[in-house]
């Protein structure tokens, strides 16, 4: 067994061992630290002049049975006789712990008080529960710990040699560096294309339940730069009230059809984790806290339709939606208490009976290029960001699928609506269980969907989540969870060793969407030409929602950031910081 595992099971076991006695140890040695200072203790040392012992034995003895409290009948009752010349005192104690202060001239009785330190200095050495205990107890006790000190001190020093080793190891790769360059080069040439990429990767870190911590500086980050660069964040808060649903009153509550129909949260403060290749370098504000995330969710809305995709329940993404949509029938909790009188009227849902929404596609759907009308869940599609003319809500002419770009929260929710049936169970089901479990997602994160968005599907009630916070509902989740997300992207789709995403699913999201260069799927924000975040590379993405939430990812960087509850205008800027905040 190695050593440092063996160390961490002595602290762990040794630690629960050792417990209530070390208790008993660290309580009583912490009183007699102080015992000369607290005369509940031990009682305070009194002074005289004369330093000679004059007094008889006879006065001695006299003065402890003068004593009541002790009972000191004769010198059977006395434990011990201190003399202390230097400060011209006797002491005598007794049996019964009362210490009485003589002066060494006379005898006089200069203090009379009950003695706590010799009962304490036996329960710190065990003595107090007799020779037994002492011994079978208090002594293997002691053993334990001075194991754990050294286990502890060689577990302390682990990271320091382990970086020392690093550095040796890198000065002697960089000593080899240029003999080898030319034989690297030879073999890079001969080695198929496939086999060169398995060299180059390193198998990377892979969080387990605790995410493991470094340094800034260990992972070549500037630890006052990235510290100014958080101190950015948490000043630029967002403006917007805390109180979600406020806010959505404020904002999108003012459209028409604009009432919440889903659940709202309060938020929490500025939050945000950053890692580096996996490793936590920084977290601040309250990364625990379960928030809505807004149009983060679309990002899990869209891998839903991914998994499909991978495993075959979506032929393909440019195949028409309607193909694979079975009849949907609303959840009625009660019959109609007039039955016939419904007669003629539509029983299922059809969100793809007009000829424009036949032509499209999932591609559409998941790159908002769809222009899909009609009403669903009670909003209708123009009433999301509504035209400026208002006559033109309902009668504009459709424009043709896939060559123009609306982001519309109405036609995200038809996406989780077709996602659903397809799956033909709730989509929570299918993150958790082919994302959220295997990335080590926390329990606590919930996705939502409105009120009155329920269906029947193979005899159960099956709620139709939403791809977003507009009008309540979408995901709930803290930033840790985010931040395994992130991850998962920024790695293509691969945990460890374990195929989350397909790299050809990945691939799609990251390729720019026609009418919107700087849009992949839902929602994978591209920057590309460096127009979403010109502080950023070119190569970096994004999932992106209302607050501002955002999972930065900088794969070139090896980086993820999750940024929770700041203004949009200085979401840009503060990636600038945290940015020059990389050295290496």
């Amino acid at each position: 067994m190695r050593l440092t595992i063996l160390s961490r099971r002595l602290h762990r076991w040794g630690a629960i061992v050792v417990g209530l006695p070390f208790l008993v140890v660290i309580a009583s040695g912490l009183l007699l630290q102080v015992k000369k200072q607290v005369p509940w203790v031990q009682p305070t040392e009194q002074r005289t002049a004369v330093s000679t012992p004059t007094v008889p034995w006879e006065a001695v003895i006299a003065a402890a049975r003068a004593l009541p409290q002790a009972g000191v009948t004769d010198w059977s009752d006395i434990e011990r006789v201190d003399v202390r010349p230097s400060k011209g005192i006797l002491k005598v104690i007794t049996a019964s712990r009362w210490e009485l202060q003589l002066a060494l001239e006379d005898g006089r009785v200069l203090q009379t008080a009950y003695r706590r330190s010799d009962l304490i200095e036996q329960l710190h050495d065990g003595s107090f529960f007799g020779d037994p205990v002492k011994l079978w107890v208090f002594l293997p006790v002691g053993i334990i710990v001075f194991g754990l000190w050294l286990t502890g001190l060689y577990l302390w020093t682990l990271p320091i040699r382990m970086r020392r080793k690093r550095a040796r190891l890198a000065g002697a790769a960089a000593a080899v560096g240029s003999a080898a360059l030319g034989l690297a080069a030879l073999a890079a040439a001969a080695l198929p294309l496939a086999a060169q990429s398995r060299a180059r990767a390193a198998t990377p870190y892979v969080p387990g339940a605790e995410w493991e911590r470094r340094s800034p500086a260990s992972l070549g980050v500037d630890s006052v730069k990235l510290a100014e660069a958080i101190a950015f964040a948490v000043q630029n808060e967002a403006r917007a009230p805390r109180d979600m649903e406020a806010s959505h009153y404020r904002g999108f509550g003012r459209e028409p059809f604009g009432q919440g129909i889903g659940p709202f949260k309060p938020r929490g403060e500025p939050s945000g984790v950053i890692l580096r290749g996996g490793y936590v370098i920084a977290s601040w504000g309250e990364p625990d806290r379960v928030d809505m995330t807004h149009s983060v969710t679309k990002s899990f809305l869209s891998a839903t339709v991914g998994l499909a995709v991978d495993r075959g329940l979506i032929r393909s993404v440019d195949e028409p939606v309607w193909r694979s949509q079975a009849p949907t029938y609303a959840l009625r909790l009660e019959a109609p208490s007039e039955p016939g009188t419904r007669l003629g009227v539509p029983m299922f849902l059809d969100p793809w009976g007009t000829p424009h929404n036949r032509t499209i596609t999932w591609d559409h759907l998941l790159r908002q290029t769809s222009d899909w009308e009609g009403t669903l869940w009670g909003k209708p599609e123009w009433a999301d960001r509504p035209a400026l003319d208002a006559s033109t809500w309902a009668t504009r002419a459709r424009i043709p699928a896939g060559t123009a770009y609306e982001y519309n929260d109405v036609r995200v929710n038809v996406l989780a609506l077709a996602a659903t049936n397809v799956w033909r169970r709730p989509l929570p089901e299918v993150l958790d269980e082919l994302v959220m479990t295997p990335i080590g997602a926390s329990r606590t994160w919930r996705w939502y969907g409105y009120d009155n968005a329920w269906i029947t599907v193979d005899g159960r009630a099956v709620q139709v989540v939403s791809g977003g916070g507009h009008w309540g509902g979408g995901m709930f989740i803290n930033a840790w969870d985010m931040a395994r997300f992130g991850l998962l992207t920024q790695r293509r789709g691969m945990w460890g060793a374990q195929r989350i995403l397909s790299d050809d699913w990945v691939k799609q999201a990251l390729t720019p969407t026609g009418p919107q260069p700087t849009y992949g799927h839902m929602n994978w924000f591209l920057n590309t030409d460096r127009r979403w975040m010109p502080s950023a590379p070119a190569s970096a993405f994004g999932h992106v929602g209302n607050g501002t939430n955002l999972v930065f990812v900088a794969p070139e960087q090896d980086l993820v950031i999750v940024v929770r509850w700041i203004e949009n205008r200085a979401t840009d800027e503060f990636l600038g910081k945290a940015l020059a905040a990389l050295v290496r």
